[in-house]
Order: structure tokens, then C-alpha cells, then sequence
């Protein structure tokens, strides 16, 4: 297929309080990530409105972005009620006069409710002009917490204001995409930026309920890499003609209110790729075949974070289109019957024995009789590595059973993936204790770029790689020999975790290492039976 051409929803421009030296926030910074990424225009907010000065850092906005056509301004807003800015009437005659293409509003970071007896004098002339407006709930001296959305707000302004164009934008919509789901139902008006949706399928579900018309791609730039929402949508299993909307006729169609914003899509040029991983992305070019090792995913049925249920051969189906080799699998293990959920690991790696590694999960609330009871079962049913989630299961880093799991493993030469290990002096004292165990830190820990330099047998997990240069920062702290790709499906989306990978700055043997060559090396000495 061909890629299609990216209209970006969500750009933060100018230095905020949290943004870093190395991120992109300069005109100059942003369109050459723009370049590199294959995004050929965006809307863009002005960092400094956070601070509260909107009349003063929408302007200067304006001018920012004046000799950079790709750049459409959004402009940030607040109740009309304290004369900060110009009233309703003359703020949206000026936006249009400027060619402003959107609203803002930082709601949770201003304390506003979304309620008609706040925010009904800005709302009603916006709705007639047919203004879009993008509500997000983050306030960023609070950091980003995920699920933040007064979901009773959204939709009681939706309904109040029928012909104004909502689209909901937050950090990660995650337990509350139930939520999500009732308010689009409950409001035709309503859209969702999908860089709050990273959940496995999930675009695919949206679609065939709601239609690809409601969504917007944003990327979170400078915070976060654009790479991961364009592989999501890329390869997501829709038709061409919906993810084009997608990517962006949806948001041209709610921008086009005011005739001074011009599309200049196709007067973007985009530089040469940089090696055939960043080819393949740009292009949205075939994956099967690629041969992608994963050393982290799940099978199971719903749970509060998971709405798409997926079988073993469904999950062979998706891995097969997207060139995922081999998957290390392991079950959904937050609660419930921990024996009958192995089994499902198990089933699936003895169905498709070159396709899956099942590894056994504990619950270590469960007691020593379970863990040694599984863990010896899991040896007879073939599987090759162990997976906790202490923290989450709310039991010491340091317990029992957690050193019974390492103990097992290193007697065995197994795999064992931990969500998280704990600190650093207790991670190197776990390797060197038991130093035939293969040790996975399962979600990017940076915090162990000493402990790799002194243990030969820890490795990171890439998932997620979900900040700006994550990629090329975590290569340069341990070495791309030293991490492995990690998908977390059924939570994440495959190529949701591939796109920081295939776009980051690094050289093609070192992504190669990362997506395959790393983890098949070590399934070659560990867990043999």
C-alpha cells in the first residue's frame, strides 16, 4: 500500500517547563522531525499558553509560524468571563484573519469545568462558526497521568453544543476506553486524537464501530516520537480509504471552517530515507516476512485495560502480516486463577510450537506451594522462561517467591521477565546471585546502564520506547546488544512498539539486533529442555 499523506493533530511548539535540550521545539526543529518522520503538515500549540498568558503566546504563535506554511497554528482558550483574551465574537474573527485552524483548551490544568454555566459565552459563537475544539484534561506540573478525561464533562458539552467539533486529547486512554466508547456513542460530534489510544487493535475496533471519521492522528511532539502512532495507523488492518481519513482528511475536513488555513501537503518534500527500516515505515511497505523475535506478549481473554479478544490464530494472523517471527508469550496474570490462565500460554506454544514461547506466570500472593507447584508444571508443559508482575501484585522486589522464580530459572537455565525489578543494587545482586538466568527488565528500565556494564546476563525490553530519542538514548546507556524488542500485545500494538525502532537514529545492524537477531541468539541458549 501507499502511505498516506499525515496531517499531525497534536504538535506542542516552543520550550515548555518539562521539555529538554535535545527535544524539538523551535519551528526550525519541529519541521525537520516533520521531514524525517514523513509528516507533511500539522496543527501546532504554543508551549508557553500553559503558563496562562494566552493573548500574548497566541500571537506570538502567529508569527512563529507565518514563514513555515506546514505549521497551522491552534490557538489556546479560557472562559470569557475575566477579559483575558478578546471576547468570543473578535477572538474568532481574529483566528480566522490569522489562519488559526483550532482551539485549545487545557481544562485540567486551569481547573475548568465542562459545564455550559462556564464555558457557554465561548462555546456558542465557536459552535456556529463551527470552530474545532480539542479538549485536554493535562495538567503538566501534576506529570501526565493516563485516564484523566472528565468523561460526564465531555459528553454534557457535546450535547449542549451539538454542532461544535470536540476532539478529546490526553496522555493514554486506558482503563477509562470503555468510557470512551459510550461517549462517542452518546455524541456524534465527538472525535478522539488517537496518540491517547495506544491499545492493541484498538483503531481496528473504533472503526468498525464508530468509523475511522471520528479519529485524528496526533503525535505528542516534542515529548514523544512520532513513530509509534504512524506505524499503528500504517499498518492497522482498515482499508486505505479509512486511514487516509485518519491521517488526515479527518482533520482538513474540521479545519476547512476557515478558509485563510491552506493544505500544503503536497508541497512538502521529504529527504531520502535513512536505511530500509526507515524505508519500509515511510512507505507503509509489505512487513511479513521481516522475521521480528519478540521477547514480550500476552494471551488472554478481557480484562479492565483489554477490550479485543483475540485467539492463538488470530494472533498467528496478525503476526504473519506484520513479519513477527516468534513471539515469547505469557498470560494476562493481574488476577484471577493464575494455573488456568498458564494454560493458555502453554496451549498456544504446543499448537504453534515455531510461533510461541510460553513462560510460566506467578502470583506470588499465591504462596510458595503454587509458585513451585507451576513453575515445575510449566517445566513439563515445555515452557522456557518465568514472568512476574510483583509490584503489581503489590509483594516485595525482594520476597521469597521472587528469589524462588530466579532461583528456579538459574537451576534451569530459563528466561524470567519481570514488569519491574526494582532498584539497581537489588538488580545486579539478582544476577550475579543467579548467574544462569537470563534476565529481562520488561519495560525499559533506564536505570541499569552500570548494573549491564558489570552482569552479562541482563537485557532491557524495548516496550515502550515511547519518549523523543528514546531509542538512540537507550542504545547509547547499554548498547544494542543488550536490547530486545518487546511488543506487550495483546496491550500494545505490535507495530505501535516497531515504529520507534524502525525511524530512530541508529544504524540498520543495530535495529536488526533489537528486532531479531538479540533474542534469537538467546532462545538458542536458554530454556532448552
Amino acid at each position: 500500500m501507499k502511505a498516506p499523506t499525515h496531517f499531525d493533530a497534536r504538535i506542542m511548539l516552543g520550550p515548555g517547563d518539562w521539555t529538554g535540550p535535545d527535544q524539538p521545539v523551535t519551528p526550525e526543529a519541529v519541521i525537520s522531525a516533520m521531514d524525517h518522520f514523513g509528516i507533511h503538515e500539522a496543527l501546532v500549540i504554543e508551549a508557553r499558553a500553559e503558563g496562562g498568558d494566552m493573548e500574548w503566546s497566541n500571537r506570538d504563535l502567529v508569527e512563529r509560524t507565518k514563514e513555515y506554511p506546514r505549521l497551522h497554528p491552534v490557538w489556546s482558550v479560557l472562559p470569557p468571563q475575566t477579559g483575558e483574551q478578546p471576547e468570543p465574537g473578535e477572538m474568532i474573527a481574529q483566528m480566522r484573519e490569522h489562519g488559526v485552524a483550532a482551539a485549545w483548551l487545557s481544562y485540567g490544568a486551569f481547573g475548568i469545568p465542562l459545564e455550559e454555566w462556564c464555558l457557554g459565552p465561548l462555546l456558542r459563537p465557536m459552535e456556529e462558526a463551527r470552530v474545532p475544539l480539542f479538549l485536554c484534561p493535562t495538567d503538566p506540573r501534576d506529570g501526565a497521568q493516563p485516564d484523566a478525561t472528565d468523561w460526564s464533562g465531555v459528553v454534557r458539552l457535546c450535547r449542549s453544543f451539538p454542532d461544535l467539533p470536540v476532539i478529546v486529547t490526553e496522555d493514554r486512554i486506558y482503563k477509562s476506553q470503555r468510557a470512551l466508547c459510550a461517549a462517542l456513542d452518546a455524541c456524534p460530534n465527538l472525535h478522539i486524537d488517537i496518540s491517547a489510544v495506544w491499545l492493541h487493535r484498538f483503531i481496528e475496533f473504533l472503526c468498525a464501530r464508530f468509523g475511522a471519521e471520528r479519529m485524528v492522528r496526533g503525535s505528542q511532539l516534542p515529548y514523544r516520537t512520532p513513530g509509534a502512532t504512524l506505524m499503528q495507523l500504517n499498518y492497522s488492518e482498515i482499508s486505505d480509504e479509512e486511514k487516509a481519513l485518519i491521517a488526515g482528511g479527518n482533520i482538513r475536513r474540521l479545519i476547512s471552517w476557515n478558509e485563510n488555513v491552506r493544505s500544503v501537503a503536497d508541497e512538502a518534500v521529504l529527504p531520502a530515507p535513512m536505511d530500509s527500516y526507515h524505508r519500509t515505515a515511510r512507505e507503509a511497505a509489505d512487513l511479513s516476512g521481516l522475521g521480528v523475535y519478540d521477547c514480550h506478549g500476552h494471551i488472554g481473554g478481557r480484562n479492565q485495560r483489554h477490550i479485543v479478544r483475540d485467539s492463538a490464530d488470530e494472533l498467528i494472523h496478525e503476526m504473519d502480516r506484520l513479519g513477527l517471527q516468534v513471539c515469547c508469550l505469557f498470560t494476562w496474570i493481574l488476577q484471577g486463577d493464575i494455573v488456568a490462565a498458564n494454560d493458555r500460554a502453554y496451549e498456544a506454544a504446543e499448537r504453534y510450537p515455531d510461533r510461541f514461547v510460553a513462560f510460566t506466570a506467578l502470583n506470588p500472593n499465591h504462596g510458595e506451594a503454587e509458585a513451585r507447584s507451576e513453575l515445575e508444571r510449566g517445566l513439563r508443559r515445555g515452557a522456557r522462561g518465568v514472568k512476574l508482575v510483583n509490584t503489581i501484585h503489590r509483594y516485595p522486589s525482594d520476597g521469597p517467591i521472587v528469589h524462588l522464580a530466579c532461583r528456579f530459572a538459574h537451576e534451569h537455565r530459563l528466561f524470567i521477565l519481570n514488569h519491574a525489578w526494582g532498584p539497581a543494587d537489588l538488580m545486579r545482586r539478582l544476577c550475579e546471585t543467579y548467574p544462569n538466568a537470563c534476565f529481562i527488565a520488561g519495560h525499559s528500565d533506564g536505570g541499569y546502564g552500570e548494573v549491564v556494564k558489570t552482569v552479562g546476563n541482563l537485557y532491557i525490553c524495548s516496550c515502550p520506547f515511547l519518549r523523543w530519542g528514546q531509542t538512540e538514548e537507550y542504545v547509547r546507556r547499554y548498547g544494542a546488544d543488550r536490547i530486545l524488542y518487546g511488543s506487550d500485545l495483546l496491550d500494545l500494538p505490535i507495530t505501535w512498539g516497531y515504529g520507534p525502532i524502525f525511524y530512530a537514529k541508529i544504524s540498520e545492524a543495530d535495529k536488526k539486533k533489537i528486532l531479531t537477531d538479540n533474542i534469537r541468539s538467546l532462545l538458542e541458549k536458554y530454556g532448552i529442555h
